[in-house]
């Protein structure tokens, strides 16, 4: 049997949704998305591109934890909220360039996918305020990409199916900016 404390069943961390309404993040859904963003970072530390994204990642809309946020102090609270921040816009990344790396023709079910996710992307990426002016160039470079996603058609492939998008220097700036800088910071703490 395993015994919640008090202290779990209790929201650390919030969000804001595009309404403005604040939302509560629960334990599980806060370790799930703190879960995919340490594997990603892992699986993406020294990948030129940062395109390495299991399909389960798909599965959780990253967007909507750009707005994160704590109103208690708690230890871990500020680490979760930077680790967030960074990792889902890592995360898009990774969605993004997953999809622009693909060969590609219309109505396909992939098609389909990256321009859904795109679309719901987009409303986020364009509200959000990054909490550090280094990340605008990273909120710059999704909009971007998801913008492309979102309006491409056919014309938009090369005779291969893919996509006539350069990714190799946003997953660079990834890699340095946001990959980089949670190992970087990370090395930095003081463990005693």
């Amino acid at each position: 049997m395993v015994l919640e404390s008090p202290f779990m069943t209790q929201p650390i961390l919030f969000r804001t949704d595009l309404t403005g309404q604040v939302l509560p993040i629960d334990w599980r859904e806060m370790h799930e998305v703190r879960r995919d963003i340490l594997h990603y970072y892992e699986e993406n530390l020294h990948e030129p591109v940062n395109v390495y994204v299991i399909p389960e990642y798909a599965k959780l809309e990253y967007w909507k934890y750009l707005s994160v946020f704590f109103t208690e102090r708690y230890a871990e609270c500020k680490r979760y909220v930077w680790l967030f921040e960074r990792g889902c816009l890592a995360l898009l990344n990774g969605l993004a360039l997953d999809f622009l790396n693909e060969q590609l023709w219309e109505d396909s079910g992939l098609w389909k996918k990256g321009k859904d996710i795109a679309n719901a992307s987009l409303p986020y990426l364009e509200a959000y305020r990054p909490k550090e002016p280094i990340l605008e160039d990273g909120r710059e470079l999704l909009i971007g990409s998801f913008r492309f996603i979102a309006a491409m058609d056919a014309n938009d492939l090369d005779r291969d199916g893919y996509p006539k998008f350069a990714v190799r220097d946003q997953g660079a700036w990834f890699t340095r900016h946001i990959i980089g800088d949670y190992y970087r910071t990370t090395a930095a703490l003081d463990f005693g």
